[in-house]
């Protein structure tokens, strides 16, 4: 037999969640009100936060891509972006959804920057060289508007073909140990 105090708490659990997801909000959170705000650190904690904006009817007219340029100690620099999967049929795309997943991850560097200097101490770890140390990473996110489908109808356009603006995300020093 269940407590009254158990099933009272029981329901009050359901009816917050019933408040939270509808009343959430995937904008950044300068752009959010204070209802959306008071449930955002729930909702990202359950992953109950989803941003879907395929499925919205206001889809995003734009594609996002990052990289980040590291400066090496003797002057040299490299690009570095994470691998991308290969253009798969539908099934297979779904079926792999661990590079979506650091896509969500990626939607998160816009809102807060607690994540910048774990990403840049990541980079430098894999880019690590005695002789010639990274000193300063600066990561960058490059938008392109989608253009209109082509001739045939089909909506889907190669990287190429995509005009991309560059602009900034951050830049972490790695001999001082702080962002810029």
């Amino acid at each position: 037999m269940v407590s009254p105090k158990f099933k009272i708490l029981i329901t009050l659990f359901i009816i917050f969640n019933l408040m939270a997801i509808p009343m959430s909000s995937s904008k950044p959170v300068s752009q959010q009100n204070k209802i959306q705000r008071f449930f955002l650190p729930y909702l990202r904690w359950t992953r109950l936060l989803q941003n879907w904006p395929l499925f919205v009817p206001t889809p995003r007219h734009f594609a996002m891509k990052y990289h980040a340029e590291i400066l090496f100690a003797k002057g040299n620099t490299k690009t570095w972006q994470r691998p991308y999967p290969p253009n798969w049929d539908f099934f297979p795309r779904h079926l792999s959804y661990s590079f979506q997943k650091w896509d969500l991850a990626s939607n998160y560097l816009e809102s807060s920057n607690i994540l910048w200097t774990d990403l840049a101490l990541y980079i430098e770890k894999i880019h690590r060289d005695p002789e010639n140390p990274p000193v300063k990473i600066t990561y960058i996110r490059s938008i392109a508007r989608w253009p209109p489908p082509n001739s045939t109808g089909y909506a889907f356009h190669d990287d190429s073909e995509l005009v991309w603006q560059d602009s900034p995300l951050f830049t972490y020093n790695l001999i001082e140990k702080r962002l810029e």
